[in-house]
């Protein structure tokens, strides 16, 4: 799992409010933040991993307890009754920011360009769309055992410009992987995870509602959706990985600059999800001249992440250049719908950077039978076709149309443009106007089913409702005198002793002092009874909260006056 966002809304925490927090809490969410990522864990870290951080286990857990209540960390009921915590994804951004020094820099900008070893593909958003046409028309029948037939996967695997070799480095499993080639299995996975297409019927239907909710997203909105669905389903959950897709979308400075992957410790995986960006085509992959791996995005990676939202404003009207012989030439600016309608009633030609769609006889037949009438597709080509229709284009439209028995309207009027297309154009405008400034919901869900096996995912789990306690408590507290925790005192050997074992026991802090200097110990173990040494790591700058500590072994008479350092939560 590399993600999970429970039921309940999520938490809008930026740097601001991280930085609101006290030193320990920076410190304990750091310190899970860098073991986790966003991985669920059961268990805090170890005795001797929080000493590192110049803290006791009481004190860590104090501190956990207060994260919970902010809730910086959630946790859920496994069916067993396990309680599972996990960060939130919704926080992994701003936490990426406020730890980068703490987990290691992994992405730093280039002054100078790279070669380029894999230029990034045409962008996935749209090639889904051609798949979803592509299903409209053909159908997806399955066999028997669920699958798609042999010759249709091949068809599948001829029509997109992906190839398995982008994905190769992934290392994902996926059933039936001697059958589907991995590039379409993860372009099914897609359509599936997003629910897009369902399996019913004996075979791969278009959700046609889902569809429509789908085409009325901008380019940003389709490619944010994937992104995530992507990141959560094919990319590899070590921590390790995820810090570092984090700091590759957070940390770049934004699209068309080339950055260098540094300190790179899973350097095969890392290749391979670069590999795979560019497939999907977020970037290009390159290498500076020390052979060190570089990534270029081609969109702004900040609008893939889950905090930002796009900014809404007037799109620029961008469509297709149609030819007389009629070739239709696309540039990339070209919006969905525009290309959603070509694929009704076009062929595509070739998909790059300025694709190439061609509007023939069967295709416009196919499109009226299918419900477009030939008066939408004139009309769309009035309002798309940036130096307007030719006239045997037109004229050719208008006989193919006469072939249809579904035609309801004349063809004549709409030989030239009219008030009534241009009308329309602007109910077009408003609408998508309307669309762009409305919230959309999200169509990736951790947990949807696809073709790919992903890793046991948080989602479907009950979230925690218990209440969080505030106060830590610590067995046996009340039996102790007061002076133990709350004065500076000198003890006998053997009453020191027991003070000693008592903060090994409640694994919290131990405070010692000697002519007016006051060391802090985090105590491991108490050697010896009538002549005792004390050992465990003592806070070097003799402050209680640094994170610089060194093993150490004490004897009693290294001390004069001493007492226990409780969480605040223990005696407030």
């Amino acid at each position: 799992m590399a993600s999970y966002e429970p039921v309940n809304e999520p938490m809008v925490m930026d740097i601001d409010s991280w930085s609101k927090l006290t030193l320990v809490e920076q410190k304990v969410l750091g310190a899970i933040f860098h073991k986790h990522a966003a991985q669920p864990f059961s268990s805090l870290l170890q005795r001797e991993q929080w000493a590192v951080e110049g803290l006791s286990v009481a004190e860590a857990q104090s501190t956990f307890a207060n994260l919970r209540q902010q809730r910086w960390i959630e946790s859920v009921h496994k069916s067993w009754g396990e309680r599972l915590f996990y960060i939130p994804a919704s926080l992994m951004e701003t936490l990426t920011i406020a730890y980068v020094q703490r987990v290691g820099l992994t992405v730093e900008q280039m002054t100078i360009h790279a070669h380029v070893l894999q230029e990034g593909k045409p962008d996935i958003a749209a090639e889904l769309l051609h798949l979803i046409a592509w299903i409209g028309r053909e159908g997806l029948p399955l066999t028997g055992k669920g699958t798609i037939h042999k010759k249709t996967i091949q068809k599948l695997s001829a029509i997109t410009v992906l190839s398995s070799t982008d994905f190769n480095g992934l290392g994902i499993r996926y059933e039936h992987s001697d059958l589907y080639p991995i590039h379409v299995a993860i372009l099914l996975d897609l359509l599936l995870s997003l629910n897009l297409v369902q399996k019913a019927e004996g075979r791969i239907r278009i959700v046609d509602h889902q569809l429509q909710q789908w085409l009325k997203l901008s380019w940003g909105q389709m490619h944010r959706e994937i992104y995530q669905a992507c990141v959560d389903r094919y990319g590899n959950t070590e921590p390790t990985l995820q810090h570092f897709r984090h700091q590759l979308a957070v940390l770049s400075p934004g699209k068309n600059v080339w950055c260098r992957i540094v300190n790179s410790t899973c350097e095969p995986q890392i290749r391979g999800w670069l590999y795979a960006l560019a497939g999907w085509g977020y970037g290009d992959v390159g290498e500076d001249q020390s052979g060190a791996l570089a990534f270029r995005w081609l969109i702004e990676p900040q609008s893939l992440l889950n905090l930002r939202q796009e900014a809404v404003g007037e799109a620029e009207p961008c469509g297709f250049y149609m030819q007389p012989d009629f070739d239709m030439l696309v540039p990339p600016g070209a919006g969905p719908d525009v290309i959603w309608m070509l694929e009704q009633c076009a062929e595509r030609v070739t998909r790059d950077r300025m694709s190439i769609y061609r509007m023939t006889r069967e295709q416009i037949i196919s499109a009226i039978a299918k419900g477009h009438a030939l008066h939408e597709v004139m009309e769309f080509l009035d309002q798309y076709a940036l130096t307007g229709v030719p006239e045997n284009v037109r004229i050719a439209l208008a006989d193919w149309g006469k072939e249809t028995d579904v035609a309801t309207v004349t063809v004549d009027q709409y030989m030239e443009p009219t008030k009534a297309s241009t009308s329309s154009a602007e109910d077009q405008k408003l609408f998508e106007k309307d669309v762009l400034s409305s919230e959309h919901s999200s169509f990736y869900t951790p947990g949807n089913q696809g073709l790919v096996d992903v890793p046991a995912s948080l989602h479907g789990l009950e979230h925690d409702h218990s209440v969080i306690e505030k106060k830590f408590s610590l067995l046996g507290f009340e039996e102790i005198p007061e002076t133990w925790y709350k004065e500076w005192r000198r003890y006998h050997s053997s009453t020191a002793r027991q003070i000693a074992a008592k903060a090994i026991e409640w694994q919290t802090k131990l405070g010692i002092q000697q002519d007016h200097g006051t060391q802090y110990l985090i105590p491991h173990q108490v050697d010896g009874h009538e002549e005792w040494t004390l050992s465990g790591w003592c806070m070097l700058d003799s402050s209680e909260h640094t994170s610089e500590t060194e093993w150490r072994t004490f004897s009693p008479s290294q001390w004069d006056t001493m007492r226990l350092i409780l969480p605040d939560d223990v005696i407030t």
